[in-house]
């Protein structure tokens, strides 16, 4: 749900009051859970990505991997993807991590998209415990994130002499999720 904050007061007995406004009809919710204690969460906006620019970022991987080959490195559109994904660096780790906690990780971490890489960071000293570091695919990226992937594929592109979209045309790649529908 997106809202508004609006106003903070302050009871005699030290409780805050946060009050906020949203577009959406709380109602019925607001009546199942009025008399219960809930989890509350509130962090700013951001809007999702747009397909267009995932769609982007896509295209740039494929012109890597076909320039990469033309120099006879050989490496797919994927694995140009899980390179950018490792540079953006949004990741969780895991640690102290029998081997087979680990590989059960790493195959169910693995099994949720093409951006979903793992790789091992560090070990105990006896070698029995390991930390698993497990990137976060593209999928789960805000704007701010997808767009950091695509700035950093269009410098790999520019360093390889890759023809890329103008500025303009990338920043408007990276703004069509303003216009583009929104999924619940």
């Amino acid at each position: 749900m997106i809202g508004k904050l609006k106003d903070i007061t302050f009871t005699r007995s030290g409780e805050q009051i946060i009050s906020f406004s949203t577009k959406t009809d709380f109602t019925e919710a607001f009546d199942s859970l009025k008399d219960f204690d809930v989890d509350v969460e509130i962090k700013r906006y951001r809007q999702k990505r747009s397909l267009d620019a995932n769609a982007y970022c896509w295209v740039l991987c494929e012109k890597i991997a076909d320039k990469l080959a033309d120099e006879d490195v050989k490496q797919t559109k994927e694995e140009v993807y899980r390179a950018a994904i490792r540079e953006i660096g949004i990741f969780r780790d895991f640690s102290n991590l029998s081997q087979d906690e680990a590989k059960t990780l790493r195959t169910a971490w693995g099994m949720l998209g093409t951006g979903w890489v793992t790789e091992q960071v560090d070990f105990s000293r006896d070698g029995e415990k390991v930390t698993i570091r497990c990137y976060y695919g593209s999928s789960r990226y805000n704007t701010k994130q997808m767009s950091r992937l695509i700035d950093n594929l269009v410098e790999d592109c520019k360093a390889l002499g890759i023809p890329t979209e103008t500025p303009e045309q990338i920043e408007q790649i990276k703004s069509l999720w303003a216009q583009a529908p929104k999924k619940g």
